[in-house]
C-alpha cells in the first residue's frame, strides 16, 4: 500500500484554485496556477486526494479534481508515455470513491475507473474487474462481513461507509457497465491463460437473479452481457439458454430500465442466434406489443420493443417467421399507427418550431446541421463522370437516421460530462419511436404486403380525413410508409389517394404540408409511369408536379425542404420528355429559391438543381438558355457572398460541377473565374494543411475544401472536354503539383476525388496535362492498387478506372516501363474472391485496355492466369463503349498468342477457357459491326487451328443449346 499524503499548504493551493475557477474569480490568474500544477509530478495524487479521500472539500470542488484527474489519464493514453508505478496511489484509492455517499462523487469515480482501465488494461489494472464485480455484489459483502473489511481496505469507505451500501453497489456496476461498452472486444481475450468474460458473464448472469440485487443492478448486469452478445464469443453462448430464462423471468419487472434492456437482449439474440429464440418467439412478440402498449409512461421502453419487431421484419423474408408474424398484425398495426402520430411532448416541440420557422427568417448558426463534402463516387462503367450519390448508411428505408445507441443503460445520471443538444429541431430529428414504427410499417409491408393492407387501409382511410390534425398527419405518413410494399396491391386507390394528397399540400398545419410532400414523393414512381405510358391516370402528373414546384416556396422552411427533396424525386423518376416543358419554369423557380431560403436548406437545394441538370444535360439547357440566364446570376451571387473558408462552398461547389459539366461551351464566360477560385482554395487548403502538420499552433484545416475544389475542377474539365487544355493553362498555378499531393494525400476522400479528375484529365487532356508527370501518377496508382483495403475501396476503384483511360491513350513505347508491374497488381483484383463488383468491372476493362495501343505482346503471356475470371466478370456487363474497348483489347491479346494465352489449345484446359470466351461473345448483345467482325474473325480463325470435329464437338458441343444456335445464326460457325 502507498503510504503517500498530501502537503497540507500544497492541497489548500489546489483547493484554492478551483474555488476561483469555479466561483469566476480571477479566473486568469487560476487557470495559469492550475496549469503550473498541472506541470508537478504528485499533481495526480492531490487530485485522488481530493476526489476520494478529503470528504471537507466542497463537492463541486472534489468533482474538478475528478475531472482534471480523468482528463490527465486520456491525455497521457494518447501520448502513451506514462508507466503503471507513476499512478500507484491512484488505482489504490480510486475505488474507494465508489463508496462516497454524495452520487456526483460516484458517478466522476466511474468515470476515472473507465478512463484507467482503457489505460492499463487487465495486465495493467488486475485487481480491478473483480474487486469491481465483489463491489457489486450486495449478498457477497453482507456475507462477507467485518472479517473481509479487516483484510482489505477497499471493502469500506474512507470514513467507514458500511460496505453493503445500495449506492455502491449501483455505483460498481455502473463502472462495470462503461467498461464492458468501451473494452468489449478487448476483454473476450486470454490473458495468463485466463479469458475475463468467462466470471464476467457468470457474474453478471448471477447479479440479474440474485434477490439482492437492486433493480438498477439488475439492469446494467443486462446491459454488461448485451455488449458481448453480438461478438458470438463462447462465453456467452454456454449461458444463453440460462440468461433467455433470466430474461423470461424478469419480464415481468416494473422497471422500465430492465424492461428496456431486456428488449436490447431479445434484440441482439435474434440477430446473432435467431434458432434459439425461435421456438419462444410467439411470447416474445407479444411482451413487445403489450409494452409498446404503454408508450405515454414510457417511450424509452417502448421504442426499444419497437426495435425488435423492426429487426424481425427485417429478416421476415423466410416463412418460418412470416407465419408467426402474420397472425400478429391485427394486434400489432394499430399500435404501429398510434405510435405514429406526435406525442404530447413533440406536439409542443413543433408547436415552438413552427412559430418561429418562418421562411423570411434567417437560420441560426445552431440550426445548422453540418454539412460534408464527398468525394467523387466510385466510377462506374458506361459513365464518364460520375455522380456524388446520396448513401444510404445509417439511415433506413424511410430516410431517418438512426444512431441510436441499443446499448444504452439508461442511467441518466451517469456521465456528467456528456454533451446535451439543447435545440428543439435536433430533437425532432432524432430516432424515436413514431419514426421506428414508421419504419417498422415500411418493413412489414414489404414482407407481408397484402396482410399489411387489409388490417391498415380501413384504419387509414378513417384517420386521413380527421379533424385532429396530429392524426391527420400519421396517417399520410403511414401511406408514404406503406408505398413501397403495397403500391401495387393498392392502385385502385391511388386515383383518390394522390388527388387528395395534392390538396393537402395546401393544409393550414405546417407538418401536413410537410408529410404530404414526402408521402407524395413514394409515389413518384406511379405517377410518373401513368403519364410516361399515356395511362388512364396520365393527367395526374401535371397537377401533381406544378403543385410540388409552387410547395417549394412555402412559408415554412421545414415544409421548403420536404418539398424541394420530393421535387428531386419526381425529376430522378420522370423521362426528361415528360416534364421539359417544365423547364423553363422549374428554372426560374429555383432562382427564386435562392433569393428566399435561408442557409439551412440551401444544401437540399443545391442537390434537386443538381439533379435537375444532370437529368436534362445540355439539350435542356441550351433550348431554355434565357431562364438558365436567370438561374446562374442567383447561384454566383451566393458564390460570391461565400467566403473562401465557408463550408457552405461545398454543395455549391459540387452544385457548379454539374452545372459546367451539362452546359459545356455555353459555360465559358462564367468559367475562368470559376477555376481560379477553386485552384486558389485547394492550393491554400494543402498549403494550410501542411504548415498544420509541422506548426501545432496552426488548425488543420477541413479536406472537404480540397475534395470541393477537385470536384468542380472536374467538372469543368467534363464541360469543356477537348478545350479544357486552354482553361487549365490560363492561371498561374500548376494544377498538377496540387494533384499530385492530392494523390499522397492520407484521406481517402481527397484521393478518391483526384484519381477522378485524372481520369477525366486523361480523356480529354493527356498530352497537356499529364504527360510530364506521367510517371509519378502510374507509380501512385500502382501503390494505391497495392495497399489496397475493403474500406478503400472507392479510391483504388477510381485509380483502376483512370489507369484504364490512360492505358489506351498512351503510347506503347511510353506505357511498356510499367505494363508488367500493373498487370502484376490487376490479376490479384481480377482473381480475387472479395473485391466489390464494381472494382472488379473496372478491372476487366482496364487490363483489356492494355491489349489495345500496341500492349497485346506484353500481356498475352500471362493471360492463362486471369482469362476465366476475366470472362466471368465481363459476361454480364453493360454494354458500352468501355465494354467494347475491353473487348478489342482482349482480341488484340489473345491474337498475340492464340494457343498459349489460352493454356495450350491440345489441353481439355484451353479448350474450357476457348468456351468460355465464347460464351462471352454469345452474350453480347448489341456489338457494333466492327467488333462483331472481330469476333467473326476470332471464331474462323481458332476454328480452322482446331478443325471443324474439335471445334464442334469439343468446343460449341460445350456450349448451352441456344447460345450455340446464337453463335452459328450471328457468326456463321
Amino acid at each position: 500500500m502507498s503510504q503517500w499524503t498530501p502537503n497540507v499548504e500544497s492541497l489548500l493551493v489546489l483547493k484554492t484554485i478551483f474555488e476561483g475557477i469555479l466561483t469566476n474569480v480571477n479566473q486568469e490568474q487560476n487557470f495559469q496556477a492550475l496549469q503550473h500544477a498541472r506541470e508537478q509530478p504528485e499533481f495526480e495524487n492531490y487530485l485522488i486526494y481530493l476526489l476520494v479521500l478529503d470528504r471537507s472539500a466542497r463537492t463541486d470542488v472534489r468533482a474538478a479534481a475528478g475531472t482534471n484527474l480523468k482528463n490527465c489519464i486520456l491525455k497521457s493514453k494518447r501520448s502513451y508515455g506514462q508507466k503503471l508505478y507513476q499512478r500507484v496511489f491512484v488505482l489504490e484509492h480510486i475505488l474507494d470513491g465508489l463508496y462516497d455517499p454524495d452520487k456526483l462523487i460516484r458517478n466522476i469515480t466511474g468515470n476515472v475507473i473507465t478512463s484507467l482501465f482503457s489505460l492499463y488494461g487487465i495486465e495493467g489494472w488486475p485487481q480491478a474487474l473483480p474487486k469491481l464485480l465483489e463491489m457489486a455484489d450486495a449478498s457477497q459483502q453482507q456475507s462477507n462481513g467485518h472479517s473481509h473489511e479487516q483484510s482489505h481496505h477497499h471493502s469500506h469507505s474512507p470514513n467507514g461507509q458500511p460496505s453493503n451500501s445500495s449506492h455502491t453497489h449501483e455505483a460498481a456496476i455502473s463502472a462495470l457497465a462503461k467498461i464492458c461498452e468501451d473494452s468489449v472486444v478487448y476483454l473476450d481475450h486470454e490473458y495468463n491463460g485466463e479469458r475475463p468474460l468467462n466470471f464476467m458473464i457468470v457474474k453478471f448472469l448471477y447479479l440479474t437473479k440474485n434477490p439482492s440485487s437492486s433493480t438498477k443492478v439488475k439492469a446494467l448486469a443486462i446491459h454488461c452481457i448485451n455488449q458481448f452478445i453480438p461478438l458470438k464469443t463462447q462465453s456467452f453462448l454456454v449461458h444463453l439458454d440460462d440468461f433467455l430464462q433470466t430474461l423470461f423471468t424478469l419480464a415481468n419487472s416494473q422497471d422500465a430500465t430492465i424492461c428496456k434492456n431486456i428488449c436490447v437482449s431479445f434484440c441482439n439474440i435474434l440477430e446473432t442466434r435467431p434458432d434459439k429464440l425461435m421456438p419462444h418467439l410467439d411470447g416474445v412478440i407479444d411482451y413487445c406489443v403489450h409494452l409498446m402498449t404503454n408508450a405515454a409512461s414510457h417511450e424509452e421502453v417502448s421504442l426499444q420493443a419497437c426495435e425488435f419487431l423492426l429487426t424481425l421484419a427485417s429478416i421476415a423474408d423466410s416463412n418460418h417467421y412470416t407465419t408467426i408474424i402474420q397472425p400478429k398484425l391485427p394486434a400489432l398495426l394499430p399500435i404501429l399507427l398510434q405510435n405514429m402520430v406526435y406525442s404530447h411532448d413533440e406536439i409542443a416541440t413543433i408547436q415552438m418550431i413552427d412559430e418561429r420557422d418562418d421562411a423570411t427568417v434567417e437560420d441560426r448558426e445552431e440550426d445548422i446541421r453540418p454539412q460534408n463534402a464527398k468525394a467523387k463516387e466510385t466510377h462506374k462503367l458506361g459513365k464518364k463522370s460520375s455522380k456524388n450519390g446520396r448513401t444510404a448508411n445509417g439511415s433506413n428505408r424511410l430516410g431517418y437516421d438512426s444512431d441510436d445507441d441499443d446499448g444504452d443503460d439508461g442511467d441518466d445520471d451517469e456521465d456528467e460530462d456528456s454533451d446535451y443538444e439543447d435545440d428543439d429541431d435536433m430533437e425532432l430529428e432524432q430516432w424515436s419511436l413514431r419514426k421506428c414504427s414508421a419504419s417498422t410499417l415500411d418493413v412489414l409491408s414489404i414482407s407481408l404486403p397484402s396482410a399489411v393492407l387489409e388490417v391498415t387501409l380501413p384504419i387509414l382511410q378513417d384517420r386521413i380525413v380527421s379533424n385532429e390534425w396530429t392524426v391527420r398527419e400519421a396517417a399520410i405518413l403511414a401511406f408514404g410508409a406503406i408505398s413501397a410494399g403495397c403500391i401495387e396491391l393498392c392502385r385502385d386507390k391511388l386515383p383518390s389517394l394522390v388527388p387528395f394528397l395534392v390538396d393537402r399540400l395546401q393544409d393550414q398545419e405546417t407538418r401536413v404540408r410537410l408529410i404530404t410532400c414526402w408521402t407524395l414523393s413514394r409515389y413518384a414512381s406511379w405517377v410518373c409511369e401513368e403519364a410516361f405510358e399515356g395511362g388512364q391516370y396520365a393527367s395526374y402528373f401535371q397537377p401533381t408536379f406544378q403543385s410540388i414546384i409552387t410547395c417549394v416556396l412555402d412559408n415554412k422552411k421545414v415544409v421548403q425542404e420536404s418539398a424541394c427533396s420530393a421535387l428531386t424525386s419526381f425529376i430522378e423518376e420522370a423521362s426528361t420528355n415528360l416534364f421539359q416543358s417544365y423547364n423553363g419554369l422549374l428554372m426560374e423557380q429555383y432562382s427564386k429559391c435562392l433569393q428566399t431560403y435561408q442557409k439551412k436548406n440551401l444544401h437540399v437545394l443545391y442537390d434537386s438543381i443538381v439533379t435537375f441538370v444532370d437529368k436534362i444535360g445540355y439539350k435542356g439547357i441550351s433550348a431554355n438558355q434565357e431562364a438558365m440566364n436567370v438561374l446562374l446570376p442567383q447561384l454566383f451571387h451566393k458564390w460570391e457572398v461565400s467566403g473562401d473558408e465557408d463550408e457552405a462552398l461545398w454543395p455549391l461547389f459540387k452544385c457548379m460541377a454539374s452545372i459546367a459539366a451539362a452546359m459545356k461551351e455555353l459555360f465559358l464566360p462564367y468559367a475562368l473565374p470559376v477555376f481560379q477560385r477553386a485552384i486558389k482554395i485547394l492550393a491554400n487548403t494543402i498549403d494550410l494543411d501542411q504548415r498544420s502538420q509541422v506548426d501545432p499552433m496552426i488548425e488543420a484545416p477541413d479536406k472537404d475544401f480540397i475534395v470541393a475544389s477537385l470536384d468542380l475542377i472536374d467538372g469543368l474539365v467534363q464541360g469543356f472536354e477537348f478545350d479544357s487544355s486552354e482553361l487549365l493553362g490560363h492561371n498561374n498555378f500548376n494544377l498538377m503539383q496540387w494533384v499530385l499531393q492530392c494523390l499522397e494525400d492520407t484521406s481517402c476522400d481527397v484521393r478518391q476525388s483526384a484519381y477522378a479528375l485524372i481520369g477525366d484529365l486523361a480523356i480529354y487532356a493527356l498530352d497537356s496535362v499529364l504527360k510530364p508527370d506521367i510517371q509519378l501518377i502510374i507509380i501512385s496508382i500502382g501503390n494505391e492498387i497495392h495497399n489496397k483495403s475493403f474500406g478503400a475501396y472507392p479510391v483504388y476503384n477510381n485509380a483502376i478506372w483512370a489507369l484504364g483511360e490512360i492505358i489506351m491513350r498512351l503510347p506503347i513505347e511510353e506505357a511498356k516501363p510499367y505494363m508488367n508491374n500493373l498487370v502484376n497488381l490487376l490479376i490479384p483484383v481480377l482473381n480475387s474472391t472479395d473485391s466489390q463488383q464494381v472494382v472488379l468491372e473496372n478491372a476487366v476493362i482496364c487490363i483489356g485496355r492494355m491489349g489495345l495501343n500496341g500492349g497485346a505482346e506484353l500481356i498475352a503471356p500471362r493471360l492463362p492466369e486471369f482469362i476465366v475470371s476475366w470472362c466471368s466478370h465481363m459476361l454480364y456487363l453493360e454494354e458500352t463503349e468501355e465494354k467494347e474497348n475491353g473487348f478489342q483489347g482482349m482480341i488484340n491479346i489473345l491474337q498475340a498468342n492464340p494457343d498459349h494465352g489460352l493454356g495450350g489449345l491440345s489441353t481439355q484446359q484451353g479448350k474450357s477457357n476457348l468456351s468460355i470466351i465464347l460464351v462471352c461473345i454469345g452474350n453480347y448483345q448489341e456489338p457494333a459491326e466492327h467488333l462483331k467482325a472481330l469476333f467473326h474473325q476470332l471464331m474462323i480463325s481458332y476454328k480452322g487451328v482446331l478443325g471443324d470435329d474439335v471445334w464442334n464437338t469439343q468446343i460449341m458441343g460445350n456450349l448451352d443449346g441456344n447460345l450455340r444456335q446464337h453463335l452459328q445464326t450471328v457468326y456463321g460457325v
